[in-house]
């Protein structure tokens, strides 16, 4: 019988950490389970401890092309194109996963339409390894349809993210220019089908100095500062040209509602502050679920 599901893993250096990764993985209460790990070129034994678990564990599969993208992301789909399971999920190599985590999304599954592309995102401790602390939510807020999303500049993190064949499909159909692999899924999750958010936390979402995405333990005032800091933009041209890429490539399939949404969004560049504003404001633009927050951040800062 094939896997239900495919744990689609970017490995690069991990050696410190990927050991309890794919043990906490090993400890799931869903088995029916496929592991891809694609290697982007370690220097130290990440390789060998991989296949030290693939001699015990058959589900466990490291794709050897001799590829290298030196970039997380790209490796993330690299690896997605080798999954054929009807589901697949993103997996950090460093995180450790509550052993109900994919029951839990599994189950949601059962409950949608999968006929159409569909994602379903959980929530996470944060994880900070050098002091040993546990705490919070990686994830404030959700984005609840396009019009939040691509004002994020990111998108729902990766690992968080199950979603099904239909999904995958659109992005295996990867633009020239991405951000990250997880704004791409969740971009392409509310441009041509579903995204549901379970706010439960179903893993440990290590922070340390070597993280990808940065090391980020900020309080609410530091938070604030940075809002207001004048000197940074609404958003990264990284996530603008990737939205760009994002739109060109799949405008043809778009539907008339959604191509007319990233048009509109796309005019804002060539506008002034108080403008984008207000245009955002009657348009029912919106960030971490407040149009108000975006109507401030989109007057205080340049868009890009």
């Amino acid at each position: 019988m094939q896997d239900r599901i495919d744990i689609v893993m970017a490995a690069y250096n991990g050696a410190e950490y990927i050991a309890q990764q794919i043990r906490s993985l090993q400890n799931q209460t869903i088995k029916d389970w496929h592991l891809l790990i694609h290697d982007d070129g370690s220097t130290d034994n990440t390789v060998l401890i991989i296949k030290d678990f693939i001699r015990d564990d058959p589900r466990i599969q490291l794709i050897e092309d001799g590829k290298c993208l030196h970039d997380s992301g790209r490796n993330f789909l690299h690896a997605l194109s080798f999954s054929t399971a009807p589901f697949s999920i993103f997996c950090d190599q460093d995180d450790i996963w509550l052993e109900h985590k994919l029951e839990v999304l599994i189950n949601a599954f059962m409950k949608v339409d999968n006929s159409i592309p569909t994602a379903i995102a959980c929530n996470s401790y944060m994880y900070f390894d050098d002091k040993e602390k546990i705490e919070g939510k990686a994830t404030i807020c959700f984005p609840r349809n396009l019009k939040e999303e691509l004002f994020m500049n990111s998108g729902i993190q990766g690992c968080a993210i199950m979603f099904n064949k239909a999904l995958r499909d659109i992005c295996l159909n990867t633009p020239k220019i991405i951000a990250m692999h997880d704004h791409l899924v969740t971009l392409a999750a509310l441009t041509f089908g579903k995204l549901y958010c379970i706010d439960q936390n179903l893993m440990l979402y290590r922070r340390h100095s070597h993280t990808v995405t940065g090391y980020n333990e900020e309080n609410k005032v530091q938070k604030a500062k940075k809002f207001f800091n004048r000197g940074k933009t609404v958003l990264s041209y990284s996530h603008l040209n990737a939205i760009k890429s994002f739109y060109q490539t799949n405008q043809k399939v778009m539907d008339p509602y959604t191509e007319e949404i990233f048009e509109d969004f796309f005019l804002m560049e060539k506008h002034g502050r108080l403008r984008n504003a207000v245009h955002a404001l009657f348009h029912h633009y919106s960030v971490m679920n407040s149009k108000w927050i975006l109507f401030f951040k989109l007057l205080i800062r340049p868009f890009v």
